[in-house]
């Protein structure tokens, strides 16, 4: 065993959980952000801007989320600016985009679980429409999410180790590199693992509490 390699990377390890970290909380709120608002276009059943939203959202959700992570920082993002982006605002842009599309869904399914007669209440109250979805339908709907959405954005922190692929160091990406150096493999990979364990068990045990 080769426990040493740990500390003796320590910081080196932790410049990557920052980096782990700075990617899923950006890109977790730009996603629901961005999910919602094309939760809500879906759910609207405006023509065409649901078909729209409902194309975009399945040609998304139909990609390989590393793939759509090589594509947005060697083809979309070069392609739009004229020039390339850093490896992290790459990585924010795809995670941003790919998790708003499943956080559309679950908006739109969270929408779709209102009761009608809670709905009708705020009519026959005079809400107008934008007045019943910011204060009866999207409230209601969000504490319903709540679950979901976190279930996602627990899927959002392990996605962020696909950013490796275009040359992002973060967590798991610098444990290769220590690994690559020193052919210890078995201890980094465990540490790193049980990292990812206590981000995300500390995530879902939030969930339970706000299940309560």
């Amino acid at each position: 065993m080769y426990w040493s390699d740990i500390p003796e990377n320590f910081n080196f390890l932790m410049n990557g959980l920052l980096v782990t970290i700075k990617l899923a909380l950006i890109s977790g709120v730009g996603s629901i952000i961005l999910g919602t608002i094309f939760g809500i276009i879906r759910y609207s059943r405006i023509f065409p801007f649901n078909i729209i939203a409902a194309a975009l959202i399945e040609i998304v959700r139909s990609i390989p989320l590393i793939l759509f992570i090589v594509f947005v920082h060697f083809g979309f993002l070069p392609y739009m600016l004229g020039t390339s982006a850093s490896y992290f605002q790459s990585a924010c842009i795809a995670l941003t985009i790919f998790t708003s599309a499943y956080i559309a869904e679950i908006i739109r399914g969270g929408l779709r679980s209102i009761e009608k007669g809670q709905i009708d209440a705020a009519k026959s109250l005079g809400f107008s429409y934008c007045q019943r979805l910011t204060y009866i339908t999207l409230p209601l709907a969000f504490s319903r999410m709540t679950p979901a959405l976190v279930s996602q954005f627990i899927s959002l922190v392990k996605d962020t180790s696909l950013a490796s692929a275009i040359g992002l160091i973060e967590l798991t990406r610098a444990g290769e590199i220590i690994y690559e150096r020193t052919y210890h493999e078995f201890e980094i990979l465990i540490f790193i693992a049980f990292v990812y364990f206590v981000i995300c068990y500390s995530l879902s045990f939030i969930s339970k509490n706000l299940e309560l």
